[in-house]
């Protein structure tokens, strides 16, 4: 029991879902004798269903398989995994037996809001008894209760989507990264090879054309609904690892990586026209601004927002309804350099 404790003692004083995620794999690989642990999460993509691989354990050690924006992870549709489509759609534990191995494949349904956001495969030599099955359960609980508490922190409340407070820890993470890949000596390295391969970052900042107008036309509820579905409307126009913030009124930030502006710009046009030609309960047609650039190893978080907000504010001042990007706006002269901050302090 004392054993038991110490790992939950270890796990919940993370703040840090990758930290949590590894606790939980570890802790249940170490306390039932497992073969191994893998924590999937599942991912829907309009009807299809698939799987994509977060954390290994193994006798090998700890491997964390997903990084921000990381969209090269493997992943494979959940009908290719009988016992994982079980799990899904059932949503409750399946235990499948491999006889080519020997092996007992534990699926443990990860639940949230009546949906399955993941699954917990516990891999072992034999069936896990009825006390080893309510320790994998109590840990999965831990875990699920966890991830929704960081949920209810780093979420808005109205749309779902990341809030502001999480956004410098996220884009934190991207410049950490790229400062890391520059810094690698070796062009040749296995590093700077998946650099060249992973592509770029890019930052978008979208603002609701005239949202003042819609809450002052047909009530602050009707202009949360706009919000909410327009929030929806994010989600199933951009790849699941892309990352989607409100930050706060009708201006939302998305942060996604692509090889080239124009990749950029096809992804937040269609995200555009999809807009324009949704009709919103009561209001009727919405249209959004957009305005994006490129995320540098130098550039700070203020200077890659300022430089977004700067197309914005183009793009809104020219007709709305249409999308910008600050580096061809620069490169056309139709906007001048953003002036940098030149380090010196003033002293009273």
């Amino acid at each position: 029991m004392i054993h038991v404790l110490k790992h939950v003692e270890s796990i919940t004083q993370h703040r840090d879902r990758t930290l949590l995620e590894l606790g939980v794999a570890s802790a249940l690989f170490e306390l039932v004798k497992a073969l191994e642990v893998n924590l999937y999460k599942v991912i829907e993509q309009g009807n299809d269903c698939f799987l994509s691989q977060v954390v290994h354990v193994g006798p090998e050690g700890v491997r964390y398989l997903q990084e921000e924006l990381d969209d090269s992870a493997d992943t494979v549709p959940v009908a290719q995994r009988p016992e994982m489509a079980a799990c899904v759609g059932q949503r409750h534990i399946v235990l499948r037996h491999l006889a080519d191995t020997g092996q007992y494949l534990h699926c443990f349904p990860v639940l949230a809001e009546h949906r399955v956001l993941g699954v917990l495969e516990v891999v072992c030599s034999a069936q896990l008894s009825e006390e080893n099955l309510g320790t994998a359960e109590g840990f999965l609980g831990l875990y699920r209760n966890y991830m929704s508490l960081l949920d209810y922190s780093e979420r808005d409340t109205l749309t779902g989507l990341l809030n502001r407070k999480t956004f410098d820890e996220n884009l934190g993470k991207i410049l950490n990264a790229l400062a890391v890949q520059r810094g690698a000596e070796d062009d040749d390295s296995p590093l700077r090879r998946r650099q060249q391969d992973d592509g770029i970052h890019w930052l978008a900042v979208l603002d609701v054309d005239h949202f003042k107008r819609v809450n002052d036309q047909f009530g602050h509820l009707y202009g949360d609904e706009v919000l909410l579905l327009l929030a929806r409307l994010m989600r199933d126009s951009f790849r699941h690892q892309d990352r989607l913030f409100r930050f706060g009124g009708e201006e939302f930030v998305v942060v996604l990586r692509a090889s080239t502006a124009d990749e950029v710009a096809q992804a937040l046009e269609r995200l555009r026209e999809t807009v324009e030609q949704y009709t919103f309960p009561q209001v009727g047609q919405v249209t959004i601004s957009m305005g994006y650039t490129h995320i540098r190893h130098q550039d700070t978080i203020p200077e890659i927002v300022g430089r977004a907000d700067e197309a914005l504010y183009f793009a809104k001042g020219n007709g709305r309804n249409q999308i910008a990007c600050y580096e061809t706006l620069l490169a056309n002269g139709q906007i001048s350099a953003r002036e940098q901050p030149s380090g010196s302090m003033e002293l009273f």
